[in-house]
């Protein structure tokens, strides 16, 4: 996928590499805290985030944030770090589908997992829970916002595979793609020596 200039799309790019992979290219930053953890298994996450800032429990800016949001983009919702707190669920996953919102990551809690699960939609969360929520709220968008222990900014790059989640700050998106792609190719250039016999120790250099 390209942009109009031609030059490969950078989430695009991004979406196409291991997390870990991202995060060593990043220097080591950017790791969203292990607690969230993917509800579908098997599918990828990637795509800019539309941040959004929820009341615990209540998820009335939640439906809001899904009409404002543009297709291929995450929603990142902070609802206050616990998972005793439910703040998606079912209806929400068909509005993104409908939209093409490309996932959700959140800091609590979701439920309706198996409907999520049919549908096949990416969503971090930091457990699941039966409870309901509230619709009183009208919370807040597009602003700054932390997920997991890391700062996610409007449009920053956020990437998903089954060992976790990674934040690659907009600024440093083009770099770290860069830095990431090489990374990839020689990991796979040294792999493929460990697999034509050589010896790990040899091909490691230690």
């Amino acid at each position: 996928m390209a942009n109009k200039a031609g030059a490969p799309d950078v989430v695009a790019t991004l979406a196409g590499i291991p997390t870990a992979t991202i995060y060593e290219s990043a220097g080591k930053w950017g790791d969203v805290a292990p607690s969230i953890r993917p509800v579908v298994d098997g599918v990828r996450l990637a795509g800019r985030a539309f941040t959004v800032k929820a009341m615990p429990g209540d998820n009335l800016v939640i439906f809001r944030a899904i009409e404002e949001a543009p297709a291929g983009s995450v929603l990142v919702i902070d609802a206050g770090a616990t998972d005793r707190a439910t703040i998606w669920g079912g209806t929400s996953t068909v509005g993104c589908v409908a939209k093409k919102i490309a996932g959700c990551v959140t800091n609590a809690a979701v439920r309706d997992v198996a409907q999520i699960r049919k549908l096949r939609f990416p969503v971090y969360a930091a457990g699941i829970n039966v409870r309901g929520t509230v619709k009183s709220h009208p919370g807040w968008t597009q602003v700054p916002i932390s997920i997991g222990e890391v700062p996610v900014k409007p449009g920053d790059i956020i990437i998903g595979d089954e060992d976790g989640l990674v934040v690659v700050a907009s600024e440093r998106a083009q770099e770290v793609a860069e830095k990431a792609l090489e990374k990839r190719r020689t990991d796979e250039a040294r792999e493929e020596r460990i697999l034509r016999g050589e010896p790990i120790r040899a091909v490691l250099g230690y």
